[in-house]
């Protein structure tokens, strides 16, 4: 029974495997790239995933793009070291580059070298204390330290700051789906009765919030908040 169904999920891959390739063919876009190399992936045929992206991003003639995509590509396939190596060039060749330092600390999150990501965001928050991105980088790297009072403080900065962008609402879906798993399961813990009923109001008004805005807003928070989610869940699960 487990044999059949391995194939048929197999069998799925291959027929999105068309799919995909068809509207990556319509319009070459690295969102549509990364599906791709994930479904190869999947498929267990990830040498031939990385093939196809890499033909595609040797076309790019952006350096530093070409850098940051060829990283997001290994990264997709857990290829994280190899990843870094890709990083590591773009910070030579552009050391100041927030999208660099950023893409770096993420990764470093991902192999739970929190200690190194957060100094790269607190660095980063220093030039743009408002950039709702760093802040989640941050959030993570914190979580995953388990620095608790510096969980709390975050929090109340990141309320007090509206996002200004389509991309800047992902970051705040990303922070809030971690926030409200973290706060849930810190409750009688860390985070007081009393202050954990504070923050689910404060939830509640943000989900209102929501509701009011534009289908691609909500869009974008909303898979922001289903990553949170998973982020803080893969943390809990490393550290135990």
């Amino acid at each position: 029974m487990g044999e059949n169904t391995e194939a048929d999920m197999k069998a799925m891959l291959a027929d999105n495997m068309s799919s995909l390739k068809e509207l990556f063919r319509e319009t070459p876009s690295m969102e549509h790239l990364l599906q791709i190399v994930a479904t190869y992936h999947g498929m267990e045929q990830t040498e031939r995933g990385i093939g196809f992206a890499e033909a595609f991003i040797m076309q790019i003639e952006d350096e530093k793009d070409r850098l940051l995509q060829a990283s997001m590509v290994l990264e997709m396939v857990d290829r994280n070291e190899e990843a870094l190596t890709y990083l590591g060039e773009a910070e030579d060749k552009f050391p100041d580059d927030v999208q660099v330092k950023n893409h770096r600390g993420m990764l470093l999150n991902k192999l739970s070298e929190f200690e190194k990501a957060l100094s790269i965001y607190e660095g980063l928050l220093e030039s743009s204390p408002k950039s709702l991105e760093s802040l989640s980088g941050k959030l993570i790297a914190l979580t995953g330290l388990g620095r608790h009072g510096d969980v709390l403080k975050l929090y109340k900065t990141s309320i007090a700051i509206t996002p200004s962008t389509v991309q800047d609402w992902h970051f705040k879906g990303v922070i809030d789906g971690i926030l409200k798993d973290y706060f849930e399961a810190e409750k009688g813990a860390s985070i007081t009765d009393g202050q954990a009923d504070k923050l689910s109001q404060s939830f509640n008004s943000i989900d209102h919030i929501i509701e009011g805005l534009g289908p691609e807003v909500r869009n974008f928070y909303m898979m922001g908040n289903f990553a949170g989610k998973e982020i803080y869940h893969e943390i809990l699960e490393n550290k135990g």
